[in-house]
Formats: structure tokens, C-alpha cells, sequence
């Protein structure tokens, strides 16, 4: 059979149908998350080290990190990775202040964290930031000079610049909790 007239209208249909599976499919690496673990580390700096044999490196001057949905930004960054599979392990950013974001999971919040020391265990999902420490998520955010967040049970431990110095002057955390959160 030999098709020797193109329908218009069905011809836009088709092409339309084919952007709308592009676009999904273009999206589908961004919605990552433990996969983000198998891909590569993209590392910008203006100068850094890196020893192989013990998977330890060390990057300084505006230090930017990427691993799918995980990205840092950092003033210095020292990572240290499994030198025989090569996956991340420890993750260590100092800025003024180092910044770092993530998405946890594929129906999950992104998780913004602001502080001047930042620390990312990645075995056991946890991040720390101390010095200036911010945490945002879904719009909940939390201010406090030391912040430890596990991402599996999504718990928190949360200290005051006046509880860590003992300095009643000093400001206390703060938490803004949005409402559809308490339910």
C-alpha cells in the first residue's frame, strides 16, 4: 500500500505526541535519585588534588560538584570516595557560605542546605551543617548554628547558636513549619 497524501492535522498530531515523549523522557534522569549514586561526579574548581589509591580529594576556589540531582557549591570541598567502585562516601564543603541541594527521592522535595561547614555521609544518609546552618525543604525551613538531618526517617537534630556557645545573648533556632505539614 502506498500512501500518496499526508493528513495535516495527523501529521501535527504525530509530531506533538513525539515532543511530549522527548520531554518526559529528557526528564526522567533529573527524577533520579539513589540511581544519582551510579552516575558520575562532575567537579569545577580552580585548583585541587586527588590521590587514587586511598579515593581522598581535595578542591579549592569556587567549587562546583554535580552528580545527577546532587550539586554543591563550596568556597573548598574534600570528598573521599571507594577507591575500587568509586562511589562517594564522605563529602565535606566550607564556603561563606557552602551550599548544597538534592532530591531525595523521585516524589520528594528538593532539600536546599546553607551553611558554613556542610558534611554529607551518603552510607547513611545524613547531612550536617554547622556555622550559620539553613536547611529548606517544601517550604519548611530551619535556621540554626548546627543542623543533622537523616534523610531515610526525615528526623532532625537542631542546636542554637546559645545552647552550642552556652551565650544567652545568642539567637535560638528558628522553625517555620507549614501548615499541610502538621496533619
Amino acid at each position: 500500500m502506498r500512501w500518496t497524501h499526508v493528513n495535516p492535522l495527523g501529521r501535527w498530531l504525530f509530531s506533538a505526541l513525539l515532543l511530549i515523549i522527548l520531554a518526559v523522557l529528557a526528564a526522567l534522569p533529573a527524577q533520579a535519585l539513589p540511581e544519582d549514586r551510579d552516575l558520575p561526579i562532575t567537579i569545577d574548581a580552580d585548583e585541587g588534588t586527588f590521590r587514587s589509591r586511598s579515593g581522598e580529594a581535595s578542591f579549592q576556589g569556587n567549587v562546583y560538584l554535580r552528580q545527577g540531582t546532587l550539586e554543591v557549591w563550596a568556597d573548598s570541598l574534600e570528598i573521599r570516595r571507594d577507591p575500587e567502585t568509586g562511589a562517594l562516601q564522605y563529602l565535606e564543603a566550607r564556603g561563606q557560605p557552602a551550599r548544597y541541594q538534592e532530591l531525595p527521592s523521585v516524589d520528594g522535595e528538593l532539600i536546599q542546605v546553607r551553611g558554613l561547614r556542610i558534611e554529607y555521609l551518603p552510607a547513611e544518609d545524613i547531612i550536617v551543617t554547622e556555622g550559620q546552618g539553613e536547611l529548606e525543604q517544601a517550604n519548611n525551613r530551619i535556621s540554626a548554628e548546627f543542623i543533622r538531618y537523616h534523610l531515610l526517617d526525615e528526623t532532625l537534630e537542631v542546636r542554637s547558636r546559645r545552647s552550642t556557645q552556652a551565650d544567652q545573648d545568642a539567637p535560638q533556632a528558628t522553625w517555620v513549619i507549614q501548615p499541610r505539614e502538621l496533619d
